[in-house]
């Protein structure tokens, strides 16, 4: 090896070590990309626009956070043994995780205490399990219920007033039994109502969870009240959409038959329909979840607990009242 060549090794072993420590911009190893998740995703229904919002969410979250999304439910949130069956078999399907807004609280529990035990974490959403946070699932996204009934409750009380017509009288649609999250919606609702002077509940009805069969029932429970061509009720409740959609019906199909109605009414959530009722007067007020809020909170939460990130116990997405003023402001 003649000297010029030895003056070059120098260079040379220093171009190796550069080449050797430095990366493309594009280049990246496999263990700095995080792995594709893939979680479930059940919902008490699958046909109302309540549920179309959060599944809307719940993919906008799966996208920002690589996420496969396998988003499953019943027809309606009445069918409690399909949901059970829907999410054994996601439990069973090698997913990472499931987010789930079970239809009854109690007849869900063991079934995911079950996923617990074997390791698989279960996040819940829109309605309360009866198990233990932290133990048998990782956390709760919802609206605080209780607190929202009260909110329908003291807006019907203003919109009624300080001198109620009918003795005070009230008709509350109820949806569900098995239903926690409209039961303590209907909990708040009914404590907040009894400290309004002059309101009371006049008469309450479960329903089947459906529309048609929450108009049945409303049809039932208004031609009650009815004497003399006018509606003898002050106010009407009707505790989430299916049920408010069908005593919207039921009230228009009154009018229509030319009943005089000067009852106040407020439904909670919102749909197409429910703003026709806003605008056409039938509906007074909406007390309004965010749903499209839910699904992503709860897709991130599960994603967060995955990738062993702290996760809150509770995470409240609020509420907000619909008027026919303020919606024709938007």
């Amino acid at each position: 090896m003649n000297v010029s060549s030895l003056r070059l090794l120098p260079v040379l072993s220093l171009a190796f070590l550069l080449g050797a420590c430095s990366k493309s911009p594009d280049s990246t190893d496999a263990k700095d990309t995080p792995a594709k998740i893939t979680i479930g995703a059940i919902p008490k229904a699958t046909t109302h626009s309540y549920w179309k919002a959060a599944e809307a969410g719940a993919r906008r979250a799966a996208a920002e956070f690589n996420v496969t999304l396998e988003w499953q439910g019943p027809l309606d949130d009445s069918k409690v043994a399909d949901q059970i069956g829907i999410f054994n078999n996601l439990a069973a399907s090698g997913l990472q995780g499931i987010l789930l807004s079970p239809c009854d609280d109690k007849a869900l529990a063991p079934h995911v205490r079950t996923a617990a035990k074997r390791g698989l974490p279960v996040a819940i959403f829109d309605s309360p399990l009866d198990a233990k946070q932290g133990t048998d699932f990782i956390n709760f996204t919802a609206t605080d219920n209780k607190a929202a009934g009260a909110t329908a409750a003291t807006t019907l009380a203003t919109l009624i007033g300080s001198s109620p017509v009918h003795d005070g009288q009230v008709l509350v649609i109820r949806f569900t039994e098995g239903s926690a999250s409209t039961r303590l919606r209907e909990e708040g609702f009914t404590a907040a109502l009894a400290a309004a002077p002059g309101l009371k509940i006049a008469a309450q009805q479960f329903t089947d969870g459906s529309m048609a069969g929450a108009q049945r029932v409303a049809e039932t429970l208004l031609g009650n009240y009815v004497k003399n061509n006018k509606l003898e009720l002050a106010g009407i409740f009707a505790s989430n959409q299916p049920t408010a959609e069908g005593t919207y019906n039921a009230l228009r199909s009154l009018r229509e038959k030319g009943v005089e109605i000067t009852a106040k009414v407020v439904g909670f959530d919102d749909s197409t329909l429910l703003l026709q009722g806003l605008q056409n007067g039938i509906v007074d007020a909406l007390v309004v979840q965010d749903p499209e809020k839910m699904g992503y909170l709860g897709v991130k939460s599960l994603v967060d607990h995955i990738q062993g990130r702290p996760v809150e116990a509770y995470v409240d997405t609020g509420v907000t009242v619909k008027t026919k003023l303020n919606t024709a402001a938007n």
